[in-house]
């Protein structure tokens, strides 16, 4: 299973976006990069997100700091980046057979008799999300299941749609967001590449 990954500046200036590109390669040389999109330059980027094949992800989750030596230059000689597990994207789940408990009952509203002595209205409930539909459309209870079940799919569909929609802006969001200070790991410009501090 793998892992996204988001590396982001929280859209600093040139020199903490030179630290995420750098980061960046730290992280593919550690891992197997299976995606990489990138937000901006691909030299300078605002922010990354990479897809990993490992979950093994822990200790480089969180606040990254690179140090300079305020000697060689002139300004501030200490930027963090930020690392973090994007939450997955729902799907819309395929609808199984297996997961849908079908229950028939006697129709009710106008239609007369044979609404009212025939067991042909449906009741479709997922059972994994609990959603339920009630078809009583056709005169056929075997149509009203198909019809339930294809009312189901739609249903799971739209609630899938709304909840990647909140995931997503919550994806976005994090792009600005960055922890300053209690670094994970520490970092040093070695004449323009990056060091581990131990």
């Amino acid at each position: 299973m793998s892992v996204e990954l988001l590396v982001t500046s929280g859209d600093g200036p040139l020199e903490v976006r030179w630290f995420v590109a750098a980061l960046v390669e730290a992280l593919a040389e550690r891992f197997a990069v299976l995606d990489r999109t990138v937000t901006g330059p691909e030299d300078a980027p605002y922010s990354v997100v990479l897809q990993v094949a490992d979950e093994r992800v822990g200790d480089w989750l969180g606040t990254h700091a690179l140090y300079r030596p305020s000697e060689r230059r002139r300004g501030r000689s200490r930027w963090y980046v930020g690392v973090s597990a994007l939450p997955p994207v729902p799907s819309a789940p395929e609808v199984d057979p297996a997961d849908v408990e079908v229950r028939t009952m006697r129709g009710g509203g106008p239609g007369g008799q044979a609404v009212n002595t025939t067991a042909s209205a449906v009741v479709a409930v997922h059972r994994p999300s609990g959603v339920s539909v009630r078809i009583q459309d056709e005169r056929s209870q075997h149509q009203n299941r198909r019809r339930a079940l294809e009312r189901l799919a739609v249903a799971l569909a739209r609630r899938a749609e709304a909840a990647s929609g909140v995931v997503e802006r919550s994806r976005w969001l994090r792009r600005h967001q960055v922890v300053r200070g209690d670094p994970v790991r520490r970092w040093r410009d070695d004449r323009g590449r990056l060091v581990e501090e131990r």
